[in-house]
């Protein structure tokens, strides 16, 4: 009789080890948010998609080499002026402004991919929409009606070509930065469940076939773990389709024995502790009996910052705004 009631997915170590010294870009799908958040929490240095969500590789891939913004790709529409090539997140009700937050974007990433680290991306489908007037790739369609777009599936052969070139580019200026995909388990439902099955598959293909062919490029089984081993609606939020917190934190779990020096994985629980303190919320605030408490958690916040040296400035903040 077997012990495991369920299908376990082994995850190898990393060769390549990452601590709080590393600089980690996320590109990619939510999913991608997902992990950076977990970063960012314990206070790694970090930077989730600067351009904001993607989903398909071809624009995941031109945002991690965009280096200026192209005056071409400038929309203004009812007064919302923003880029077919990036997200929302982006939008300015000036050209200007619009602008402006792409090269903040810009600057932001190119100062994480100059330091050593690794690129963590995530893809979520091979479903792409292009606009029908010049057949232009884009990567989000901001609302705009559908009648614009053509809707196709891109190609093993195209998402390997794409990263071909953006290998090219990282190697040339970022040489010594790790790698590392994941095709996210998050299903994309509204393309339709089979086909959905077929953009998966063909994000599993590419991926296989890109960490064959180039070095430094591996794959974490996110969708496996996800699919495979977790395999139940009790780990979907209410949607049924996006991993709810358990499923997120199980995985991250799974992520960090793989790729988290050991010291690190101690540092970590350690940062954990001090977060669940921070998030505990008194009965009576003003008690003698909760102000000690908070005195004592910012002293030893302090002494482990020092230790660290890791920045906790707001949490500390955030504690003297709550002592009387």
């Amino acid at each position: 009789m077997q012990d495991e009631f369920r299908t376990i997915v082994i995850v190898d170590k990393s060769d390549h080890l990452l601590n709080h010294e590393s600089n980690i870009l996320l590109q990619g799908s939510c999913f991608a948010e997902n992990i950076g958040a977990k970063l960012s929490t314990l206070k790694f240095n970090s930077l989730s998609n600067p351009f904001g969500i993607s989903y398909n590789p071809i624009s995941i891939h031109q945002n991690i080499i965009r280096n200026e913004v192209l005056e071409s790709e400038l929309q203004n529409i009812e007064g919302i002026h923003f880029s077919y090539q990036l997200h929302s997140e982006l939008n300015s009700d000036t050209r200007e402004g619009l602008r402006h937050n792409i090269n903040q974007a810009v600057k932001k990433q190119r100062a994480i991919l100059e330091k050593n680290g690794a690129l963590f991306i995530s893809y979520g489908t091979a479903w792409v929409y292009e606009l029908k007037e010049n057949n232009t790739l884009v990567n989000n369609c901001h609302k705009q009606p559908s009648k614009l777009f053509r809707k196709r599936m891109l190609s093993v052969d195209e998402i390997t070509a794409s990263w071909k070139e953006t290998y090219v580019y990282l190697k040339a200026n970022f040489p010594k930065k790790n790698i590392l995909f994941t095709v996210s388990p998050v299903r994309h439902l509204k393309d339709g469940i089979r086909e959905n099955q077929l953009s998966k598959s063909t994000l599993h293909l590419a991926v296989a076939e890109i960490c064959s062919t180039f070095n430094n490029c591996n794959y974490f089984p996110a969708y496996e773990l996800m699919m495979d081993d977790l395999r139940d609606y009790r780990f979907f939020k209410d949607d049924f389709i996006h991993p709810n917190q358990l499923a997120i934190n199980y995985i991250w779990d799974k992520f960090s024995t793989s790729y988290f020096e050991p010291t690190t994985v101690l540092l970590n629980r350690q940062i954990e502790k001090l977060n669940t303190s921070l998030q505990h919320r008194a009965f009576q605030p003003d008690s003698k009996k909760h102000q000690q408490f908070l005195l004592n958690l910012k002293s030893k916040i302090k002494a482990f910052q020092l230790v660290h040296d890791l920045d906790f400035k707001t949490e500390i903040d955030f504690i003297k705004s709550q002592i009387l």
